[in-house]
């Protein structure tokens, strides 16, 4: 993505594996579980894009939220990360 504002990542490890509750599927092959999760912003765009990495920071997939609470509250429900989980990456 061009012109992104970073603002924060976790790494997820044994204790934030996936919950299940959410499958995402690229290219009709159920995607692998990601290794990393950063929140973005994009210039000109409102929003907020959760970021699944893997264990090399490639994009896997991404979702959309309206709102910043809202992108974390999608990480917290499918990987029950925390707030204190996360790295804020915001200048």
């Amino acid at each position: 993505m061009n012109d992104t504002v970073l603002i924060a990542e976790v790494d997820l490890n044994q204790d934030k594996e996936p919950t299940g509750k959410t499958r995402h599927v690229v290219g009709g092959t159920e995607m692998q579980p990601p290794s990393r999760l950063r929140i973005v912003s994009c210039v000109n765009d409102s929003g907020y894009y959760l970021l699944y990495l893997d264990q090399h920071s490639a994009e896997l997939t991404d979702t959309f939220h309206a709102t910043l609470a809202e992108a974390y509250r999608q990480a917290e429900w499918e990987f029950g990360v925390k707030a204190a989980d996360w790295q804020s990456l915001a200048n």
